[in-house]
Order: structure tokens, then C-alpha cells, then sequence
């Protein structure tokens, strides 16, 4: 008769998690994304599929699965990742028409408005960050699937946190008006580069626009800010 094992009996096997390089999981998550904002930026949103995601991360595909879920979930994960809209708004007063604490002369300089469109172009300004929002922006212009993945995270993570902030009458509407201005802005600017506005200091085009936005979160809707 055979011996029966000595010791704590063997734990089951678990599911085996998917293969890929060494590190945490968090370091897997950062290195799929950036593999997916260089592949969006070179083949768009179609033309990306999740098996080239994971071959230029060095991870097995079904890493990428485990991961994110899809193609679409990790695009709307770059998508939070260039927006951050958390950077943009702790700078506004909630209401926006209180006056805001002691941020520096710069997030503070102009109204609630000029702020937003201060802390939306900071973002551009920045290289690092810039290459991810081409990449959201010039998808979610090319591709159907892309620019409704754009709205949805859009207007959850950005507009409706504005309009909440918007002490006037139909603040959602005044939320769109002021996300459209900012699209068109930075479409002219950094998207599809447009002189002289491209070549603008960032100063001069907050004194430009940041009175437009003003008006569209506190102002009479269809009144025209007051000229100089």
C-alpha cells in the first residue's frame, strides 16, 4: 500500500494569469497604454487592433485582456489618461462665480473662464502630455467608434463636472458651448496647426478667448462680451 503524503495538502491552482515582462501590475497597465497612444497615433483607432497592442508592449494578448477588457476600453483609458480633467478643475471656484483663492497670477489672472482655457492649453503646452491628446483628438475625428468613446468620456469626466459648477441658467448647454470653443481652439492650434494663432504666446491667447468662455458660463447667452 502506497505511503499517503506527509504535510498541508496542496492548494488548487488558480487560473493562471497571462504572461507577460516582469514588474507590477500597474507597470503592465502603463507600459500596454503607452504601446496603444504610439499605435493609435501611427494606424488611428481602426486600424489598432489589440494583438499589435500587445506584440509592441511585449505582453501575451491575452494580457491586454486581462487588463483593460478591449480594444475600446483601453482607448478610453488613454482618453482619461491625456484629459485629466482633475487638473483642470480644482483651479475653478465651485460656484464659478466665487473668487478664487490664492493659486499664483497666473491660474487665477481673468475670470472662470479664462482660467479653464489656462489650465486646458497648460496641458497642451506640455509635450509629454501633448502626444496623447493628438492622438484622442485626431481619432475622435477621424473614426465613428472613437468619437463616441471621446463623448461619453467627455462629458462624464468633463462637462457635467463643469456644469455642476455653472450658477446660471442651463448650465449644460453653457458646459458644450465652452467645450466646443476649447475643441475648435486647440484644433487650430495643435491638432491642425493654424498661423498666427499657432504662434501666439499662451498669455495672449487666454487675454483672446478666456472673455468668450466667460461669458458663455456666466453671461447673457447670445450677448456678445463687451469689446475693450
Amino acid at each position: 500500500m502506497a505511503a499517503e503524503p506527509s504535510g498541508p495538502a496542496a492548494e488548487p491552482a488558480g487560473p493562471a494569469k497571462p504572461g507577460g515582462p516582469e514588474g507590477t501590475e500597474e507597470n503592465r497597465r502603463e507600459l500596454i497604454r503607452l504601446a496603444a497612444v504610439e499605435l493609435f497615433a501611427r494606424h488611428g483607432y481602426r486600424g489598432t487592433t489589440v494583438r499589435a497592442i500587445a506584440e509592441r508592449a511585449g505582453v501575451d494578448p491575452a494580457l491586454v485582456m486581462y487588463h483593460y477588457g478591449s480594444k475600446e476600453k483601453v482607448f478610453s483609458v488613454v482618453i482619461r489618461e491625456a484629459m485629466r480633467a482633475e487638473e483642470l478643475l480644482p483651479a475653478l471656484p465651485e460656484p464659478l462665480d466665487e473668487v478664487p483663492g490664492d493659486g499664483g497670477p497666473d491660474s487665477t489672472r481673468g475670470g472662470p473662464g479664462s482660467r479653464l482655457v489656462r489650465g486646458f492649453l497648460t496641458r497642451w503646452e506640455d509635450a509629454a502630455s501633448r502626444s496623447s491628446l493628438l492622438v484622442v483628438f485626431r481619432s475622435a475625428m477621424e473614426h465613428p467608434e472613437a468619437s463616441q468613446l471621446f463623448r461619453e468620456v467627455a462629458g462624464g469626466e468633463l462637462l457635467m463636472p463643469i456644469a455642476r459648477r455653472i450658477p446660471a441658467p442651463e448650465p449644460e448647454l453653457r458646459a458644450v458651448l465652452v467645450a466646443s470653443l476649447l475643441v475648435g481652439l486647440v484644433t487650430g492650434r495643435y491638432v491642425v496647426p493654424i498661423g498666427p494663432l499657432a504662434d501666439l504666446d499662451l498669455d495672449t491667447v487666454v487675454d483672446l478667448y478666456g472673455p468668450y468662455a466667460d461669458a458663455m458660463l456666466l453671461g447673457r447667452l447670445g450677448t456678445p462680451p463687451p469689446l475693450p
